[in-house]
C-alpha cells in the first residue's frame, strides 16, 4: 500500500533550495554530526532552505521520514532519505539527491534562457503587427480588444498543454493502464519511463543491504519511482520473492523492467554486486532522462520561434489583404 504524506505549504522549496540543502546536509552527516545538529547548523541562515531546516530540526527525532513528509518534502525525497537511513548511507542519499535536483535546476535553466527570445519575439510580433489594423479599423480600443484575443488564445493553449501535463503525470502515478498507454506515445513516453526507472534503480541501490530488508527496499523503490506499473511490479516482486524465487529471476518473471536492466540484475546477484549494479543503472536511467530534457529545451525554443514565423506570417498576409480591401473600397467609392 502506497504511504500517505501530509505536507505543509509553507516550506516551497525551489530546485536549486534543494540542491544547496541536501548538499549542505551530506557534507555535515559526512563529518559525524548528527541529523538533528546538522539540521539546526543549516536553520542559521536566512534563505527557504534554513526556514525548512528550523521546521524539521525539532521533528526528526520523533521519526524521519515522517518529519520530512510533514513540512512538505516530496515522497521521492522521503523515500530516498528512508533508505538512506534504513541502510546506513544517509549522506549517499543526501547526496544522491542534491545531484539530482543540481540536474533539475540545470535544465530548467537552459529552456528558460532558450526559450526567452523566442518568447519575446513572439509578443513583440503581436504588438507591431497589430497596430495597422487598429488604425484602420477600431483604434486603440480596437487594438487592445485584438491583442487580447491573441495573447488570450495563446496563453489558454499554453495553460491547456500544462494541464495536460499534469493530468498525463497523475495517471502515470496512479493507474497502470493509463502509464502503458502514455509509454506508447513517442518521445513523451521514453520521458516518463526513464524517470521513474532511474528513481526506481536509485532507491534500491541505497536501501537493498538496508536494515529493514531487500523486501521493504523494494517496496520503498516501486512508491519512489512515481509509476504506478513499477509499484505494481514491485509488489509483485515480493510475493514472487516470499515464493522462492531469486530476486533477479522475480524480475524477469514480472516483465515489466527491460531486457538490459533484467540482464544486469541477473550478473549482479550472481556476483554478489547488487547493489552497485542497481547503482550503475540508475546513473543509466538518469543520464538519458536529462539527456532527454536538454532536448526537450533544443526543440522548445525551435517550436517558438516557428510559431512566430508563423503568425507573423499569417498576420502580414491578413494585414495586406485588409489594405488592398480598403484600397478597393476606395477606388469603387470614386
Amino acid at each position: 500500500m502506497m504511504r500517505s504524506f501530509t505536507t505543509s505549504p509553507d516550506v516551497q522549496l525551489r530546485f536549486t533550495d534543494k540542491e544547496h540543502f541536501f548538499h549542505d546536509l551530506a557534507q555535515l552527516l559526512r563529518s559525524g554530526i548528527p541529523l538533528q545538529r546538522a539540521l539546526e547548523h543549516i536553520g542559521t541562515g536566512r534563505d527557504r532552505a534554513a526556514g525548512a531546516s528550523r521546521s524539521l530540526a525539532p521533528l526528526v527525532s520523533n521519526g524521519m521520514s515522517s518529519a520530512f513528509a510533514s513540512v512538505g518534502f516530496a515522497s521521492l525525497d522521503v523515500e530516498i532519505l528512508a533508505a538512506g537511513e534504513q541502510s546506513g548511507r544517509m549522506e549517499t542519499a543526501c547526496t544522491r539527491l542534491s545531484e539530482y535536483y543540481g540536474q533539475l535546476a540545470a535544465c530548467r535553466r537552459r529552456i528558460l534562457k532558450t526559450s526567452a527570445y523566442p518568447v519575446f519575439m513572439f509578443h513583440l510580433a503581436t504588438l507591431l503587427l497589430l497596430i495597422p489594423a487598429a488604425i484602420t479599423s477600431g483604434g486603440v480600443s480596437g487594438y487592445f480588444r485584438h491583442l487580447a484575443l491573441i495573447l488570450g488564445g495563446v496563453y489558454a493553449l499554453v495553460g491547456l498543454g500544462f494541464l495536460t501535463v499534469c493530468l498525463a503525470r497523475w495517471a502515470v502515478r496512479t493507474n497502470p493502464a493509463a502509464e502503458r498507454a502514455i509509454c506508447l506515445i513517442p518521445v513523451v513516453g521514453g520521458f516518463f519511463s526513464l524517470g521513474a526507472l532511474s528513481r526506481f534503480c536509485l532507491v534500491l541501490s541505497l536501501g537493498i543491504r538496508s536494515a529493514d530488508g531487500v523486501m521493504a527496499s523494494i517496496q520503498r523503490a516501486g512508491r519512489a519511482s512515481l509509476s504506478a506499473g513499477l509499484e505494481a511490479a514491485s509488489l509483485g516482486l515480493v510475493t514472487t520473492i516470499r515464493q522462492g524465487s531469486r530476486f533477479a529471476e522475480a524480475v524477469r518473471q514480472s516483465k515489466a523492467f527491460p531486457p538490459d536492466l533484467e540482464r544486469g540484475l541477473e550478473v549482479a546477484e550472481a556476483s554478489g554486486r547488487l547493489d552497485e549494479e542497481t547503482s550503475r543503472w540508475a546513473g543509466i536511467y538518469q543520464e538519458r532522462f536529462f539527456s532527454r530534457i536538454d532536448a526537450l529545451g533544443v526543440w522548445i525554443p525551435r517550436i517558438l520561434f516557428i510559431i512566430v514565423m508563423l503568425l507573423i506570417g499569417v498576420a502580414l498576409v491578413l494585414s495586406v489583404k485588409q489594405s488592398y480591401s480598403q484600397v478597393f473600397q476606395l477606388l469603387e467609392a470614386e
